[in-house]
């Protein structure tokens, strides 16, 4: 038996490990976005710019926006790229084995190994959250830091790291900073370490019916951090960058909410409805409620702070300031992968905490939160049978042809490219690249959906006929599109 304790960490992230293998090379998963392009196009977009680097050298922060909105993904990216080369595989293994490794991290810790193990049941095998493991794509790792910074911020109140609680905070504020460096839209995350110091500061204040210096020393710390991390973002990355980035971010944040309450109600409403309250999502969400509403007369009777306490605060926290997010028009999935996350980090540690205080039902409370992970798991073997290779077609059509140091454009290049290795450039029409690109680029190649719905008609628009300036066209269906590849006359590019 405690060889079993001492190695089940490990044997829980082997197990996920070979759950995951089925996906790391099929094209993703396609009812994770049902409606949108999601990561069919920006496992290729996010990861294109270090990619060129890497390639062919040279750096052009303007040649796409995520190196400007995510720096940090990019220089994860980097190394892994440089040993492994530039594959979607090691794309998708840097996302995954992060995620496995912060996983493990939880598990191993004594207090907080049922913790980890509940996590791993109901956030890590939710069916969305599951295929956004094995995404090349930076949302993971956001979270990753996240759990990173909550990491820490237990170690702030564990009595061995008395003389280092300072430094405790700083890393907590610095996962936070690093989340947020990922993806600026993660900003918010800022927030989450200060006003969770603040409640605790706060009940500690209750509890000893005086408000004191030391109460609020770690909350003023964490506040200090927080601001000053805020700040290197703003002088060492914002303002070098303030031109492109204000446009980049006005393009992308512009129209995201509705102009009056009443409309951003109905949109909030809408949104719940449509996009929350789905078939595969509403046992999900259920049990959060029933959970948080349990959860409310738990820790109001044990008033005594536990790690697992710190964590359900930590969590609510996240869940609350996530909710910002659905009230918006455009409302994708990627964007709630966090949310979700954070309501699956809230229920573990309160089932956690049922099995610290309710030893003698603790086996009944495994084996309803078993329940709860094989419920999950039910999506899975349908998802092993629906795999398809779409791109992976395409990426071998292209790897056909000499494209080193040529160049492909089109919002799908990057996607269909990984083995070509030629440098791939996203075009946008009146965003970015579109001014025109056949000039600019002079491409071997275009990838474009029949229609050109993916770059909003940037050629069509500026009078280019893609059929006429290429020599052929092949047409793949990737997902529930038709993609061409128009390979430009030489004539245009010589």
């Amino acid at each position: 038996m405690l060889l079993i304790k001492k190695y089940l960490p490990l044997i829980i992230i082997i197990i996920y490990f070979i759950l995951q293998l089925p996906f790391l090379t099929a094209d993703p998963e396609t009812n994770v976005e049902p409606l949108m392009r999601g990561a069919w196009t920006d496992e290729g977009l996010y990861a294109s710019q270090i990619r060129n680097f890497v390639d062919h050298g040279g750096f052009d922060i303007k040649e796409n926006t995520t190196f400007l909105r995510g720096p940090v993904y990019n220089i994860i990216q980097l190394p892994f790229f440089f040993v492994l080369g530039t594959s979607l595989l090691v794309n998708r293994l840097i996302v995954l084995l992060i995620t496995l490794f912060v996983l493990y991290l939880f598990l191993r810790e004594e207090k907080l190994s049922n913790f980890g193990i509940f996590l791993s049941l109901f956030a890590f095998l939710q069916f969305r959250i599951f295929h956004f493991i094995h995404f090349g794509m930076p949302e993971m790792i956001c979270v990753d830091f996240v759990l990173l910074s909550l990491f820490f911020l237990l170690k702030i109140f564990d009595k061995q790291n008395e003389k280092k609680k300072i430094w405790m905070i700083f890393y907590s504020s610095l996962f936070m900073f690093l989340s947020y460096a990922t993806k600026i839209q993660y900003l918010y995350v800022a927030a989450i370490v200060p006003i969770t110091l603040f409640f605790i500061s706060l009940a500690d204040s209750i509890t000893e019916k005086k408000i004191e210096w030391h109460q609020y020393k770690i909350f003023a710390w964490s506040f200090i951090f927080s601001l000053g991390f805020a700040a290197v973002y703003y002088f060492a990355w914002y303002l070098p960058n303030k031109d492109f980035y204000d446009y980049i971010m006005t393009s992308e944040t512009g129209g995201r909410y509705s102009n009056t309450f009443k409309e951003i109600r109905l949109v909030a409403q809408f949104n719940y409805e449509h996009v929350l309250w789905v078939q595969e999502l509403k046992t999900f969400i259920a049990h959060f409620y029933i959970v948080f509403a349990i959860a409310m007369v738990f820790f109001i009777i044990k008033r005594k702070r536990t790690p697992l306490s710190i964590i359900a605060l930590f969590s609510i926290i996240w869940v609350i300031i996530e909710i910002h997010k659905i009230p918006g028009i455009y409302i994708p999935f990627r964007y709630l992968i966090s949310l979700f996350f954070a309501a699956g980090v809230f229920v573990a540690s309160v089932y956690s905490a049922f099995t610290y205080h309710f030893k003698k039902i603790k086996i009944f409370i495994f084996i309803i939160a078993i329940i709860f992970g094989i419920y999950n798991f039910k999506y899975y073997f349908d998802s092993v049978k629906a795999r398809t290779y779409n791109l992976t077609s395409v990426n071998d059509y292209m790897a056909r042809y000499d494209l080193k140091n040529k160049t492909v454009i089109g919002p799908w290049a990057s996607s269909v490219c990984w083995k070509s290795k030629s440098t791939t450039k996203p075009v946008w029409n009146k965003y970015l690249n579109w001014d025109n690109p056949i000039k600019k680029f002079k491409p071997v190649a275009i990838i474009s959906e029949i229609g050109e719905t993916d770059s909003d008609l940037a050629y069509k628009s500026q009078g280019i006929n893609l059929d006429s300036i290429s020599d052929s066209c092949r047409v793949f269906d990737v997902w529930n599109l038709k993609i061409g590849v128009y390979w430009v006359n030489k004539k245009l590019i010589n």
